[in-house]
């Protein structure tokens, strides 16, 4: 068994666990929830070795591990997968799946051969279908976060940590990994699972912990609990997970694309209203991420054109996407949308600085700290002072951030690719919220989720997507998660040019 018996950590004043006790069993699945901020991955960070407890211990198999790094975690059989990747994406699949154990020929050299065939041996038999040699940093987001997966469980690990590991799979690869866990649990493998999407809690876990401001305030069986009773137990206040109600739409045509054509697209064709929020589904890496980054100018386009209120728009690159009048948060903030190592205030005022500069030409700092405060204060972002680090945000204030940096920007199109992604139920709601109060004030939203519910409830019509193109498209009553997978496997046929 792996025993936290007490466990604690503090950073500086911050007591992030406090006095944690808790049990995990082989051949179980324990669920491991609460909000960003609750202290679960500093839980998982300890057990994983990257973080020292101020206090308590952590046991397996009834003794107790002095875990000082990650490389002690796993001679010890216990093995992590995190929500940033660590994987180098500079190598091939085939160099990070064999990182520290490549064959070697009697002289040391490196065999490829053999790397190559034993590369491909574990590809298959984990039902992955990417070339060994290709670049890491060629693969879509999801297909990285099952490699990374597959090359934890490859070391074979008595205990394996899985935190977020779902943020960036499609539900395809979501069942891929329910099948993967399913099989270590036969095998009498201890798997500790974080996750914000109560169906995979359910779905994965036999047993769930609830955490709570450092503090386990909870734990059950996982088919004797109700989502409403963990939302309870994880916010401390009872309130229905529910999505904001629609606005009105039907508006005139704010965007139009016709005969879009790429490496990734084959064909797009799509009218988006003012006030809409489109809804883009499909199993991940199906063409909708690029449809999103050729409207922001950020993928090239072979063929097609693209009206904005009427009028033709030449996108050279995100720049000019911006002047005319175009947002887009994408997948990835900490590597696409934020700077770190910068403050609140320079992240969120970083593409509005014309805006705020005066006559002479510099920013009015005062002016910019009261626009950067005012927009802390309506999105809650927990921060002590508008010049924090970004780098020191939790997971959902920086996704705050990313997605008020862009609201400052006052765009006709708003473009949202998995805004989501890894953030916890309170955070989600706040940005339902937000998605809702910009269609309302006649913002066009187009919204690719990973999450079927989420185009469930909040977009007004879904464009299912398969192999780079538009395969139906949903509406009205039409929209259900059953019609979105559905949709997502079966060909089908949709006259695209008259989706409107």
């Amino acid at each position: 068994m792996l025993v936290l018996h007490d466990l604690s950590k503090r950073y500086g004043v911050t007591q992030a666990v406090k006095s944690v006790n808790l049990t995990a069993r082989p051949g179980n699945v324990l669920g491991l929830v609460g909000e960003n901020g609750a202290g679960k991955s500093s839980v998982i960070k300890m057990i994983a070795g990257v973080e020292q407890p101020t206090a308590g211990h952590i046991a397996l198999d009834g003794r107790p591990l002095a875990l000082r790094s990650t490389n002690d975690a796993l001679r010890h059989g216990i093995a992590s997968v995190f929500q940033e990747l660590t994987l180098l994406r500079s190598l091939t699949v085939q160099q990070n799946l064999l990182l520290t154990d490549a064959p070697r020929r009697p002289w040391r050299s490196l065999d490829r051969r053999a790397g190559r065939k034993r590369a491909g041996a574990v590809l298959q038999r984990y039902e992955l279908t990417m070339p060994p040699d290709m670049p890491v940093r060629a693969l879509p987001l999801g297909a990285r976060q099952m490699l990374e997966i597959v090359r934890a469980v490859e070391r074979r690990p008595k205990v394996l940590l899985l935190d977020e590991a779902t943020s960036a799979l499609g539900a395809h690869e979501v069942d891929w990994l329910v099948r993967l866990v399913e099989r270590l649990r036969e095998e009498g493998t201890i798997v500790l699972f974080i996750s914000h999407r109560w169906d995979e809690i359910v779905r994965f876990s036999t047993h769930v912990a609830i955490m709570r401001n450092g503090e386990l305030v909870g734990e059950a069986d996982t088919a004797t609990l109700s989502e409403a009773e963990a939302i309870r137990l994880m916010t401390g206040r009872s309130f229905e997970a529910s999505f904001p109600a629609r606005p009105a739409a039907g508006g005139d045509v704010v965007l139009r694309a016709r005969n879009l054509h790429s490496p990734v697209l084959r064909g797009v064709n799509l009218d988006l209203h003012r006030g809409e929020v489109l809804g883009l589904g499909g199993l991940v890496g199906q063409g909708q991420g690029a449809l999103l980054e050729a409207l922001f100018g950020a993928h090239a386009l072979r063929d097609g054109t693209v009206e904005l209120a009427g009028r033709p728009l030449r996108i050279a690159g995100p720049a000019a996407a911006i002047r005319a009048g175009l947002a887009y948060v994408p997948q990835e903030r900490k590597t696409e949308g934020l700077l770190l190592h910068k403050s609140i205030s320079v992240n969120m005022t970083l593409s509005i600085l014309r805006r705020l500069s005066g006559t002479a030409g510099f920013v009015e700092r005062r002016r910019e700290q009261a626009l950067v405060a005012g927009a802390i204060e309506r999105f809650h972002i927990e921060a002590r002072s508008t010049q924090d680090l970004v780098q020191t945000l939790s997971g959902g204030n920086q996704q705050k951030v990313l997605l008020e940096k862009w609201l400052q920007t006052r765009p006709a199109v708003l473009l949202l690719n998995d805004v989501t992604r890894g953030v916890d139920i309170g955070t989600k709601l706040q940005i339902y919220r937000a998605i809702a109060e910009c269609a309302a004030q006649g913002v066009a939203v187009i919204l690719y989720s990973t999450d079927t519910l989420e185009l469930v409830g909040l977009a007004h019509r879904v464009l299912v997507f398969k192999e780079g193109q538009v395969n139906q498209s949903l509406a009205g009553s039409d929209i259900t998660s059953e019609e979105i997978v559905r949709a997502s496997l079966v060909r089908g046929g949709i006259d695209a040019p008259h989706m409107a």
